[in-house]
């Protein structure tokens, strides 16, 4: 039995979802547990207060680390093994593989925010953060019961047919086939002829084409993490989703030092540009310092809604593949954010030395794969050893045949990007 221990200060929001179909058998079969902790009941002062104003000003109330802590540690001692989870709109995406994660879990408690948000030393006390969609919701509640209820039907016994949960969307990294049923006509819509066919690899092979085409219509960002059998045919455009970062710390200066280099105003229109021409899903200028970061701003929301996005409207199409990121892991959880999976790292480096990956080789890995890609380019005299090691992916460096090997961060970025995805 999975037991699930929901921290709120509005308990009662639990009352009627708890109640009905699904998740009361699911009770009822002694399959699942949900007890219900109010954290007003862990505040020590004698009128229960959990918020407080925030330091620094600002609007609105934040949750008090005390009670919040309190009522964590309690429901730990209740169970031998638990997984503390604060929902919160900063936290990884919430999807099938972390429900069917959390169904293997013997205890797990939700953390119900509320307010602006809970005091960020909560966060010391709690297992991992999930959020359920880029929105923002009044608190938690909403979003614990939909984790409960996703976790539920993934549990063995709960529904009907064991088979339900396999074939539901998202299971399979797909959206659901259509489905249809009685009469076979309605108001001149026919069901499939393959469905009446009784030919069940026929039915099969045509679930998996619609469920293909549908998923590339509505939701292409679950192609990435979606294997294609070795003979299953391509559905419209379905390489990688390849985006590239662009960064100015940590970086090397000549003398081997670690710097943080100038943002430049031909780097970010070259790069943009040569992405829109291949095809890039974004680009990023990665860097810490915030005057640079708005300069960088400045510049494409001049092509993007200023002037320049009536004069040129080609580099305004070109601009609107830049965005600006503080570090390379803010870019990483970005991309990730977007497109449902962790982007693989293709690391690019004129230095010798270390694996490499060739050109040719890259490039059959990318129309392979429907995984996210981020290509890596460093500025000033290369990445940092730290920022490479987190590379998959090493490319061989760049040669002309000559000594001379320094050529400006735009130049390769456009040659690394026609070897990998030019025609």
């Amino acid at each position: 039995m999975l037991k699930f221990t929901v921290l709120t200060l509005f308990p009662e929001m639990f009352a009627s979802p708890l109640r009905h179909s699904i998740l009361k058998k699911a009770q009822e079969k002694n399959l699942l547990a949900v007890d219900l902790a109010n954290i007003r009941d862990y505040a020590a002062d004698k009128h229960h207060v959990t918020d407080d104003y925030p330091y620094g000003g600002g609007q609105g109330m934040v949750m008090k680390p005390e009670p919040l802590v309190a009522a964590i540690e309690a429901a730990r001692r209740a169970e031998l093994r638990s997984r503390v989870i604060l929902l919160s709109p900063t936290g990884a995406v919430f999807n099938h593989a972390a429900a069917a994660r959390l169904a293997g879990e013997q205890h797990v408690v939700l953390v119900c925010g509320r307010y602006e948000g809970v005091d960020e030393r909560v966060k010391a006390f709690v297992d991992e953060e999930l959020s359920i969609g880029d929105y923002t919701l009044s608190g938690g509640e909403p979003a614990a019961t939909v984790v409960i209820d996703a976790v539920a039907r993934l549990l063995p016994g709960v529904l009907g047919n064991e088979q339900s949960p396999v074939d539901d969307s998202f299971s399979s990294g797909l959206l659901e086939y259509p489905q249809y049923t009685r009469p076979e006509e309605f108001r001149g819509m026919k069901v499939p002829d393959v469905l009446l066919s009784g030919d069940h690899e026929r039915i099969k092979g045509w679930r998996r084409e619609a469920s293909l085409a549908l998923t590339q219509e509505r939701r292409p960002d679950l192609l990435a993490s979606t294997p294609l059998g070795e003979r299953e045919p391509v559905v419209g455009d379905r390489h990688a989703p390849i985006y590239a970062a662009l960064v100015h710390y940590p970086v090397y200066d000549k003398n081997r030092q670690v710097v943080t280099t100038a943002v430049t105003n031909m780097d970010i229109h070259d790069i943009t540009r040569a992405g829109r021409t291949y095809g890039l899903k974004g680009f990023y200028v990665v860097t810490p310092v915030k005057a640079l970061q708005k300069l960088s701003l400045k510049i494409i929301e001049h092509w993007e809604v200023g002037y320049g996005s009536q004069y040129n409207t080609t580099r305004k199409e070109a601009l609107a593949l830049a965005r600006i990121a503080n570090d390379l892991d803010e870019t990483v959880r970005d991309i990730e954010r977007e497109t449902g999976a962790r982007p693989k790292l293709v690391m690019t480096s004129a230095r010798e030395g270390g694996t490499r990956t060739s050109f040719s080789k890259m490039k059959d890995v990318l129309q392979r794969s429907t995984q996210p890609f981020l290509i890596v380019f460093g500025t000033g005299w290369g990445l940092t050893e730290t920022v490479v090691e987190q590379a998959d992916y090493f490319l061989d460096p760049i040669e002309g045949g000559t000594d001379y090997n320094h050529l400006s961060v735009r130049s390769a970025a456009a040659i690394v990007m026609d070897r990998l995805l030019g025609q």
